[in-house]
């Protein structure tokens, strides 16, 4: 859902409380929208995103598997790192509010350069200099490697805080929404959060993380070997350094009553009040919450209805029922 009009799972406290949080919140500080795939991370994000085209927050969106098709594992994160930058830019340019001029102007381009250099100079085979081992400068490369990170999170500091303090202008916060890190190879999402912690962690900042930690966590195997009840600390512990704020996406409390009456409402199918408990309660021993899983579960239904029309006529409401409570159980055990 991009809107909160569209909000048929009933999440409106939710987003209204993080997005509260975060015009309060001191910075830079990230908060990673945990669950697996399919949960509501993205649409919880968009929730947000439309509060804050509403208040005096600047707003970047970037979709990371964009970054990640068709390239190698270690062009991905620099092109994330720029698309955060170019999509700031022309989102506050839409909103109107790109204030900055001339000197900023070119920090702002100077900034650009320099992360698409590390795809060519620091990060691609030539060197095979990662921004951890470069920010930490563990040798004499990444010494070099570490002054040009340490200029370019200078530049954007930089731009961000004359974007801030134009008194022209009344943008007083910037959100970073970094989306489906869970969509790209593990060992890249890793990678884009170590470059989020070592260049992107500046004043009056704030990143939203759309994360599957299940997934992502894959990418550490390398580093720590694969997890298990021993070294489960060392993972969390990444996680931990990176994302100061968890937050669990509350599929539990989802209303998927109301979502449901409004979808089968929509193809039509009869439904009375007494009905639409047995409807949540199928859902619920079935396919579960997810909401994702439920609209696959929904075209399904709907995709047997038109053929029952065609072949049956229409069902009767304890049929249309059946049908739906049969689906739910092929789905679930096929």
């Amino acid at each position: 859902i991009n809107h909160q009009s569209e909000d048929l799972l009933k999440v409106e406290n939710y987003s209204k409380a993080l997005s509260n949080f975060i015009t309060r919140s001191e910075t830079p500080i990230t908060i990673g929208l945990q669950g697996e795939w399919g949960t509501g991370k993205t649409s919880l994000m968009s929730l947000l995103l439309e509060d804050f085209n509403a208040k005096n927050i600047a707003c970047s969106w970037v979709n990371t598997w964009e970054y990640s098709m068709f390239k190698g594992a270690r062009e991905t994160t620099p092109g994330v790192l720029k698309g955060m930058l170019e999509k700031l830019k022309s989102e506050c340019i839409r909103r109107n509010v790109w204030t900055i001029k001339s000197d900023s102007q070119e920090k702002f381009k100077k900034a650009a350069r320099f992360i698409g250099g590390l795809a060519n100079q620091i990060i691609s085979n030539q060197t095979g200099i990662d921004i951890k081992d470069a920010a930490n400068g563990l040798n004499s490369d990444s010494e070099n490697a570490a002054a040009e990170i340490a200029q370019i999170k200078s530049l954007i500091s930089s731009v961000i805080t004359d974007l801030i303090q134009d008194a022209n202008n009344p943008i007083n916060k910037v959100v970073f929404f970094v989306d489906d890190l869970d969509r790209i190879p593990p060992g890249d999402a890793v990678e884009v959060l170590e470059a989020l912690k070592n260049i992107f962690d500046i004043p009056n900042c704030v990143f939203v993380l759309a994360i599957d930690y299940d997934v992502v966590v894959k990418g550490l195997e390398s580093k720590f070997g694969p997890k298990t009840d021993e070294n489960e600390r060392e993972f969390r512990s990444f996680f931990d350094k990176i994302i100061q704020v968890p937050f669990s996406m509350p599929v539990g409390t989802y209303d998927i009553e109301n979502f449901l009456v409004q979808k089968l409402t929509d193809l039509n199918v009869p439904i009375s009040e007494e009905n639409k408990e047995f409807y949540a309660k199928t859902v619920r021993h079935t396919i579960g919450y997810n909401p994702r899983s439920l609209k696959r579960y929904l075209n399904s239904f709907s995709l047997i209805n038109h053929l029952k029309e065609l072949e049956d006529g229409s069902d009767t409401e304890d049929e249309a029922f059946m049908l739906f409570a049969i689906l739910g159980i092929q789905i679930s055990y096929p």
